[in-house]
């Protein structure tokens, strides 16, 4: 398990090289200070100022490798237009995210002590599948489109590796921005995994004057995991849809243009691929992310009907009443919950969108 705060630490360091954070984090803590801080800004006014120029020129030099239909440029316009208002806008909001990690410092460094006092091997194999997989979507998205755009460069002139450098960085922005927030509610998770186990071993102990002061202690826990986990969904709420929204227009590009190559060009099977894979690693990225927020709910909500049956007084009646009155329920900017429902929901979004820009384009052909 020596790999997941190596992974952690790689991610933080990579957040605060292309300016998604100006935080480090450092022995689980999270730190800035005014070189950071200063380094980040500047960062951010250059990629504010010149990301427009890059995507601008890049449409320039795709109009002229062919005659393109008209569909093909209006939603390759339409996706650049998404990505840099996007990226635009976690650039703006980046601050007041900076400054919410930092004032919620003090309650992950709980979260921490406890997974320590528990044992970073007891954790659940489903969290820890979740991690993994979650850390090679992002592995995979990050190093494929820097490989895409590197293979689709005309020459490797100076020019043209700063600029290749620079659209990578920016495109994974937009790829590692939501991985702060899966980071937070991964750890909300574990903290509750390891809540309930205790309650379940305390459950079937003895009463005694150490249980109840135990069980107090679970309690402010469980009370502190609720809290948290609905300030950083407060937090990032906008960010999310803003990605979210990113990601659907993604999806409807992508595949319009996965049939256009496909069949109206002769298009290289690599590159065929590359557009397959790359649809494929970002609807599983968040998918994970919906099924991370699903299992929070489940495990701050979980069943306490053993304790009727083997230890039940007043202190723990007093906690299941409260446990089954706060039902933790995570919404986006109050628009829809998030769950993996959600997650289907934006697939089938995502294919109707397709089927209409398919149509469009046969009329196009036909007119």
């Amino acid at each position: 398990m020596a790999w997941q705060p190596a992974l952690v630490k790689v991610y933080f360091w990579y957040s605060l090289a292309i300016g998604v954070t100006a935080n480090r984090l450092v022995n689980r803590r999270f730190f800035t200070s005014k070189l950071t801080r200063t380094y980040v800004l500047v960062y951010n006014v250059i990629t504010l100022v010149g990301f427009p120029i890059v995507l601008w020129a890049s449409e320039g030099k795709f109009q002229v490798k062919m005659n393109y239909p008209v569909l093909i440029l209006v939603t390759y316009r339409v996706r650049f237009i998404v990505a840099y208002i996007i990226v635009a806008y976690t650039i703006l909001s980046r601050g007041f995210r900076d400054l919410a990690f930092l004032e919620m410092d003090p309650l992950l460094t709980k979260l921490y002590k406890e997974e320590t006092r528990r044992g970073l091997s007891q954790i659940s194999g489903s969290l820890r599948l979740l991690f993994y997989l979650k850390f090679t979507t992002i592995i995979w998205r990050c190093c494929t489109d820097s490989v895409f755009l590197f293979y689709a460069a005309d020459g490797y002139s100076l020019a043209n590796i700063v600029r290749f450098l620079f659209l990578s960085n920016c495109y994974n922005m937009l790829n590692v921005v939501s991985m702060s927030y899966f980071l937070s509610m991964w750890h909300v998770a574990s903290g509750y995994e390891c809540v309930n186990e205790r309650l379940e071993k305390l459950s079937k102990s003895r009463p005694s004057r150490r249980g109840l002061k135990e069980l107090h202690h679970l309690w402010s826990l469980h009370t502190d995991l609720t809290q948290t986990a609905l300030r950083i969904n407060r937090i990032y709420s906008p960010q999310m849809l803003a990605s979210r929204v990113d990601c659907f227009v993604f999806g409807v590009v992508q595949g319009y243009w996965g049939v256009f190559f496909t069949f109206d060009l002769d298009t290289p099977k690599f590159c065929l691929v590359y557009g397959t894979m790359s649809y494929l690693m970002s609807s599983l990225d968040y998918y994970l992310i919906d099924h991370l927020c699903d299992l929070v709910g489940k495990y701050q909500n979980a069943r306490r009907d053993a304790w009727s049956e083997s230890r039940w007084t007043k202190e723990s009646s007093a906690f299941v009443t409260y446990a089954n009155s706060s039902k933790l329920e995570l919404w986006t900017c109050g628009l829809y919950q998030v769950n993996r429902s959600l997650w289907f929901d934006m697939i089938s979004g995502v294919l109707y969108y397709f089927v209409m820009l398919l149509q469009f384009h046969l009329a196009l052909q036909k007119a």
